[in-house]
């Protein structure tokens, strides 16, 4: 989706070429490398010893550490309001998690055996898991602030993000080819799907006198192929929106679209709604209205901007120099009126 709007043709030219960028070339391949760090970094915690409820909370802390980067990197200031809508749709989003993860079957949330709570070595793994998913929560937190600065500083293309971005990153995939392989080798191994064409498809059916079987692809290929389809649309609007407005409001945004997504998955599958789900999603719906009415508010508000009073001054001035231009003009042309009248007295006394 990005290369098409990423090209152009060059007159004489057969092969389109990369439109000039906008942004420099380093940018984009700061957030490539912290992205690429941001997602071995969650993989790596998934390794250790961390519980699923810990894991969701941290996963939820997204908004939090924003804010945090934003006010000691950033020098942000959040008005109270603001931070307590963050809190609500962070704390809303962890209880309605909490909740569906509670009512899974026993056997989804047994541990391994061998291992207790209560061994040194467990809480050494751990302690390492946890380590690890406070860095990769912070550092995902610097990333959106600066993917901020760079659309502030140099304008809104989040095409030319939307692309680069994913270009940059396809030569970090080559260090883990043996997982894409091993990956791979799973899906074709699921059960086998017939495409066919029949009479019941529109337009064509009316030609076909007999079903025409075309080929047969194993089911989770056709499962990937329409999750990597929708990721396209999702990944699309989140660029957009990162270049639209602040990484907290985006992360806002985010969190509501998660706590939708479970939503949807209670429905589809016939999950049992608990008290807690229902409370949790009351308190993200509640925050998001707040957060939403703080930002308007703060976007209403002027900014005390010292450019923007220079600016101010300065057309003062020249306000000003103006009005004071056309006293002179004005003083110059009642004086030049009495001259000519005493001129013509003079010559009316001759005559």
């Amino acid at each position: 989706m990005g290369l098409p709007s990423h090209l152009h043709r060059v007159p004489g030219e057969w092969i389109p070429r990369l439109k000039p960028r906008k942004v420099p070339l380093r940018r984009w391949l700061v957030m490539v490398s912290l992205y690429f760090i941001v997602s071995i970094v969650n993989n790596l915690a998934l390794g250790y010893k961390i519980s699923i409820p810990l894991h969701i909370i941290f996963r939820s802390a997204g908004l939090i550490a924003n804010m945090v980067c934003g006010y000691l990197v950033m020098h942000k200031r959040y008005p109270v309001r603001q931070v307590l809508a963050v809190l609500m749709v962070s704390v809303g989003v962890v209880l309605a998690t909490l909740a569906s993860v509670s009512d899974l079957p026993a056997e989804h949330q047994k541990e391994e055996p061998g291992m207790s709570h209560g061994s040194s070595y467990v809480v050494h793994e751990s302690f390492i898991g946890i380590s690890l998913l406070t860095f990769g929560v912070f550092l995902a937190a610097m990333l959106g602030l600066y993917q901020e600065s760079t659309y502030r500083i140099y304008g809104k293309h989040w095409q030319e993000g939307l692309f680069y971005n994913h270009f940059l990153a396809l030569p970090m995939f080559l260090f883990l080819y043996r997982d894409i392989l091993n990956q791979a080798n799973a899906l074709s191994q699921s059960h086998l799907v017939i495409v066919s064409l029949n009479e019941s498809i529109p337009v064509i059916g009316r030609f076909l006198t007999s079903t025409i079987n075309l080929f047969t692809v194993p089911w989770l290929w056709i499962s990937l192929v329409c999750n990597v389809l929708s990721q396209l649309v999702c990944v699309s609007g989140v660029h957009r929106m990162t270049s639209m407005s602040s990484s907290l409001t985006l992360n806002v945004v985010l969190n509501l679209r998660k706590l939708v997504s479970l939503v949807f998955s209670v429905l589809l599958f016939k999950n049992r709604v608990t008290p807690g789900m229902l409370f949790g999603c009351t308190l993200v719906f509640l925050g998001t209205f707040a957060y939403s009415q703080t930002a308007n508010a703060s976007a209403n508000r002027p900014a005390n901007n010292p450019d923007n009073n220079r600016a101010n001054a300065c057309i003062d001035k020249d306000d000003k120099d103006k009005s004071g231009l056309d006293e002179g003009i004005g003083s110059g042309a009642q004086m030049a009126g009495r001259n000519a009248e005493n001129v013509l007295r003079q010559r009316a006394k001759e005559t």
